[in-house]
């Protein structure tokens, strides 16, 4: 729902999930720190607060984070937003909303990235100009020759339809060289002004997961089929922070959710010296993205379709994930 959020469609709390009440009435114990770092050998972590805890069993569930190393910005320049974590999202839809009160005009946003992200986030940038009386200032730059590569051609070509026709201007089969005190520079040379660039690229689990001295890359801890570190039974991992060994995944929640069941039987029979169970991750799955104006774009295998049921959909697959928790 974070694309929906920066659009203006959702409030803040619709978006939210309270870890410590859901912990509690769980049966756990919810800590509010930060690990920054991670004992394998002593099984310990290390907390900002300076405190030391010991497990025998760790899950790791930390996500991603978008490396913005090579688009750091002049001090006067304009701001860049990774879109991960989500709360900077909200930041941004304030900073945006406050300048069209104030000057009646969206400031310029650039967005680098035409995967499904970049894509609905540039769609949902222009809703929310649109919610506020005015008129979208977004680019969307992209090294792919089309928006949503992975995605049938009949989509993509769809989803390319209705971003043109909010007045975003889109640059294919470019990249962004550097940010500069006006804007961001492209490969050719040409520079598009802006005050805000959104980087929907660089996607990459949390550094935290490479400083284990465990098999780990970018794409987060190897995992075996179990969801277990290829080097330590005793450290499981899941989401975005995880690299699932037997085959490449999508870093899509789906995956996520599926997962930590496993791991949540994997833990409890850990304990109790039992089997294991594998995780055996779906071939076709569901993916719908917001497109701002009321429509979505529903992709499962090679089906697609652009509509207000696709948009519907989503919002109630949603809405219903978040109820579940914030009432479990």
């Amino acid at each position: 729902m974070a694309t929906g959020l920066l659009g203006g469609r959702y409030a803040p709390e619709d978006d939210q999930i309270e870890p410590g009440k859901l912990i509690h009435r769980c049966g756990g114990e919810f800590i509010q720190d930060r690990v920054d770092a991670i004992n394998t050998s002593t099984r310990t972590l290390s907390l900002a607060s300076g405190k030391t805890i010991h497990y025998d069993w760790l899950s790791l569930n930390v996500g991603s984070e978008v490396d913005i190393s090579g688009l750091e910005p002049p001090s006067d320049g304009p701001r860049v937003w990774p879109v991960k974590p989500i709360p900077p999202l909200y930041e941004l839809r304030a900073s945006l909303e406050q300048a069209i009160r104030d000057s009646g005009e969206m400031p310029p946003v650039v967005v680098i990235g035409g995967g499904a992200t970049g894509s609905e986030l540039t769609a949902n940038l222009a809703g929310l100009a649109r919610r506020n009386g005015a008129e979208p200032q977004v680019t969307l730059i992209s090294s792919s020759e089309r928006l949503l590569p992975d995605a049938p051609v009949g989509a993509s070509r769809a989803l390319t339809r209705a971003i043109a026709s909010f007045g975003i201007k889109l640059h294919l089969q470019m990249r962004a060289r550097r940010i500069t005190e006006r804007g961001v520079e492209l490969e050719s040379g040409e520079e598009i002004p802006c005050k805000h660039v959104l980087a929907a690229v660089g996607l990459q689990a949390k550094s935290l997961t490479r400083s284990l001295g465990l098999a780990a890359g970018p794409a987060g801890l190897r995992v075996n089929s179990y969801m277990q570190s290829l080097d330590d039974q005793r450290v499981f991992a899941a989401g975005d922070c995880a690299d699932f060994a037997p085959r490449d995944l999508p870093k899509l929640g789906v995956f996520g959710v599926k997962a930590a069941g496993i791991i949540h039987h994997n833990l409890l029979a850990s304990l109790r010296g039992k089997p294991l169970k594998h995780y055996k991750p779906q071939r076709v799955w569901l993916a719908i993205l917001n497109l701002g104006d009321g429509r979505g774009l529903l992709l499962w295998w090679k089906v697609w379709w652009l509509g207000r049921l696709s948009d519907w959909l989503k919002d109630r697959i949603d809405r219903r994930f978040m109820a579940h928790y914030k009432h479990t």
